[in-house]
């Protein structure tokens, strides 16, 4: 069976509303998996937004890594413009397919074929002309965009909300009031949280916080865009567009001096990505003058994918107090377990050459994908260092030393009053000293939690 990875990319909102959306792209390309009997679907990969001629794209890099794992077999796009738009990164990327024996199918393009010196031939003359082409087109574009953006008309189908189009003009409609109710909301509480839900929760529209900010960030609201200072009718005054964001970047700013305990080792349990951190403001009784007490605000950790994709169902949000709180009260169950893993694992009655020479082919791969600008110097750097640790890591010897090193560090760790030892610790300490002994803490839609060691 062969492991296949779905490719999926939309650079515009033009595109995804004529004809080559998100959802067109991924039913075309599970039917024909479908009509196989050799392949299964490793993982699908959505790019929404970008360009085929950019080589930084997330999903695509995800894709790429898994790649050089050995995890994908054959890779499967709609067109071939959905893969690349450039020759350059076309090459460089396809070097690194073929050394890690990966073939591609463009489903709807069944003439092309890179398991064959003519198909792949073809391949790169086409890439050539659709590379003329989308340069040529973006220079064409951006004029265009830049005489209609003058006269104050609109470039694209998407509209601000509280905004509707006519005769090429944004001009307010009946949700005008929301969008200034937003900003008003806002302006009030300082918190994209709160001001999402209140969104939801009054007007029955959802949008994440990404799309509060974004909306509050917006100039159009205050008739401007790009160059033009009276693209639009205002919705706000400058006053308040200018308050709004004063209090976005000082939360900004606030937030990252932030320490959080527990980001980065804390994964979603439905879709195993790590879980977003971020601050939570809880209101009080009201006062006398009618104005509300505002207590400082939360750690919390919400899984940020499950808002934006129906894939992963934990909406639900632990606050990070509770979570330090749960782990404090189970503390010795936790060490203790820990010390029994290491102690249950031996090392490996197999051969680890095979498992050596594979690591430092990847080394070679990596070395070559910097070299052609695949990767940056530090993601070079970062996994690198990866690879010459497992490698290390490989020697009998050395999994026996450092299981034992490791226990005697645990055993210590319960000898003393751990309760007492916390408390005096700052936060930094108290990050550091979670990571010494758990390697990720799982939390699903059930609010189960689960822990795995080091």
């Amino acid at each position: 069976m062969k492991s296949v990875a779905l490719y999926i990319r939309v650079s515009s909102d033009q595109q995804a509303k004529f004809g080559d959306s998100l959802r067109e792209q991924e039913d075309t390309l599970n039917e024909y998996v479908a009509s196989q009997k050799d392949m299964f679907v490793h993982s699908t990969y959505i790019d929404d937004g970008i360009s085929g001629q950019k080589l930084e794209r997330d999903e695509f890099k995800r894709l790429m890594n898994d790649v050089k794992n050995g995890a994908v077999d054959l890779i499967l796009f709609t067109k071939l413009d959905r893969w690349f738009r450039s020759l350059k990164h076309y090459l460089n990327v396809q070097e690194v397919l073929e050394k890690n024996n990966v073939h591609w199918i463009a489903v709807s393009q069944p003439y092309y074929d890179t398991t064959t010196a003519y198909g792949r031939t073809f391949i790169n003359q086409v890439m050539s002309f659709a590379e003329l082409e989308a340069q040529m087109t973006s220079e064409r574009m951006k004029s265009v965009f830049a005489n209609k953006v003058k006269m104050g008309e609109v470039i694209s189908g998407s509209t601000p909300l509280g905004y509707a189009i006519k005769d090429k003009h944004l001009v307010p409609n009946e949700q005008a009031p929301i969008a200034r109710a937003i900003f008003e909301y806002y302006n009030h509480c300082g918190n994209l949280n709160q001001t999402s839900k209140y969104l939801l929760e009054e007007f029955g529209i959802p949008r994440t916080m990404h799309a509060i900010r974004s909306m509050l960030k917006n100039k159009k609201y205050i008739g401007e865009f790009r160059e033009n200072k009276n693209y639009c009718q205002p919705l706000i005054s400058h006053d308040l567009f200018e308050s709004v964001n004063r209090q976005l970047a000082m939360n900004q700013k606030e937030n990252t001096k932030n320490t959080y305990l527990f980001s980065g080792i804390l994964i979603c349990g439905e879709c195993g990505r790590k879980m977003n951190s971020g601050q939570k403001s809880t209101w009080g009784h009201r006062r006398k003058d009618g104005t509300r007490i505002k207590y400082p605000p939360k750690s919390i950790y919400t899984c940020r994918y499950a808002y934006q994709h129906p894939k992963c169902v934990n909406t639900k949000t632990i606050r990070e107090h509770i979570l330090e709180k749960y782990l404090l009260e189970n503390i010795d169950d936790l060490i203790s377990m820990a010390i029994n893993e290491l102690r249950t694992v031996k090392a490996p009655k197999t051969d680890t050459r095979k498992k050596q020479r594979e690591i430092e082919k990847k080394l070679d791969r990596l070395k070559a994908a910097y070299l052609n600008e695949i990767i940056s110097l530090s993601e070079f750097k970062n996994d690198r260092e990866k690879l010459t640790r497992e490698l290390t890591s490989l020697s009998d010897k050395n999994i026996v030393e450092n299981n034992e090193q490791r226990i005697k560090a645990l055993e210590e760790l319960l000898s003393m009053n751990i309760a007492e030892n916390y408390t005096g610790m700052d936060m930094i300490e108290r990050r550091a000293f979670w990571r010494t002994f758990i390697k990720t803490i799982k939390f699903d839609s059930q609010r189960k939690i689960t822990v795995s060691f080091v």
